[in-house]
């Protein structure tokens, strides 16, 4: 099989796209034909080493894929084989076939494309553990979603309009708050408009619950439109920029701030994921969220569309297709 393998820290044109033998899923595990693969910013940066997790080298980038179940090691019980399934593949997307744990592994619904299914995992259920879990939004009150357009952000719309929240929206230009638009924002701000905190605040009553996968900058004005028991909720830094926090203003207005790594109720809570995903198709069903997909492309690009990634001209989620 085809498949991009890292032998060292690197860019993305440096990795290496190479015949390897076809994966033979272990105990517990099955083999997939990949169908669909989805491209995430970690992705570059576990491939750069700058990760937060570190793999052993040679490995093959690749969280999530889609596709169709081909093989089945010892002791599977709940899949066939010409299961439609999507799953977390952890490391080994990047590939025309994968072995993944069964445990990580779901039917996708009857109507959900492999494309969709490949962008649906990470970025949803990272999404709802944001917004449902930790931040536990009410229906009525308006949630903030910073980087609208990007995959985070457009299921996190997606999701707090489902649950009956007014949404607002940050993007840094007028096609990615179109885009954001589009996912069902009320309102989207331009932050690159110094004023943009200031009007959320004194125009438009302020944010209740925060999701910010950027950081820096965003994050200190961020403190300043939220309101009293505000729950701010930090999902990454794109920007770079670690921020510290002003907690001074996080007492005067009884403020949360909370960290998601989502990864770990995967690992350590899979009956919360199972939960989160039975909700989550059932939205799905309703036509209450759907993957925003900004292309796909075939999987011996994938330097060329992790550079696009990293470099902020995408939005929503890009595909690979083996």
């Amino acid at each position: 099989m085809k498949a991009f393998v890292v032998e060292k820290w690197c860019e993305p044109n440096e990795m290496l796209f190479a015949d390897l033998p076809d994966p033979v899923p272990g105990s517990g595990q099955i083999g997939i034909d990949v169908k669909a693969a989805g491209m995430n910013f970690p992705d570059m940066l576990l491939i750069q080493g700058k990760y937060q997790l570190r793999p052993k080298r040679p490995f093959t980038p690749g969280i999530e894929v889609a596709g169709i179940v081909s093989t089945l090691g010892d002791d599977v019980k709940d899949f066939k084989i010409g299961d439609r399934v999507m799953a977390l593949s952890w490391l080994g997307g990047y590939a025309e076939k994968v072995a993944v744990f069964a445990k990580d592994a779901y039917i996708m619904p009857e109507k959900m494309s492999f494309e969709e299914g490949a962008g649906f995992n990470v970025t949803y259920q990272s999404s709802y553990f944001a917004v449902v879990v930790r931040g536990k939004i009410q229906k009525g009150e308006t949630l903030l979603v910073h980087a609208g357009a990007g995959g985070i952000g457009t299921s996190s719309i997606q999701i707090g309009k489902a649950i009956g929240a007014k949404v607002y929206a940050t993007a840094g230009s007028d096609e990615k708050l179109e885009i954001a638009k589009k996912a069902g924002a009320d309102l989207v701000f331009n932050y690159n408009d110094p004023t943009w905190s200031r009007k959320i605040r004194k125009e438009h009553g302020g944010a209740d619950v925060v999701i910010d996968p950027v950081g820096g900058d965003i994050f200190d004005k961020s403190v300043l439109c939220t309101n009293f028991e505000g729950r701010i909720i930090i999902v990454g830094f794109t920007s770079g920029r670690i921020a510290e926090l002003p907690t001074n203003l996080l007492l005067l207005n009884n403020i949360s701030v909370m960290g998601l790594y989502w990864n770990l109720y995967q690992t350590n809570h899979p009956k919360k994921i199972q939960a989160a995903l039975t909700e989550l198709f059932a939205w799905y069903n309703e036509g209450k969220i759907k993957p925003v997909i900004f292309k796909t492309c075939p999987l011996a690009k994938a330097p060329d569309a992790l550079m696009e990634i990293g470099t902020r001209k995408t939005y929503g989620k890009v595909i690979l297709i083996p």
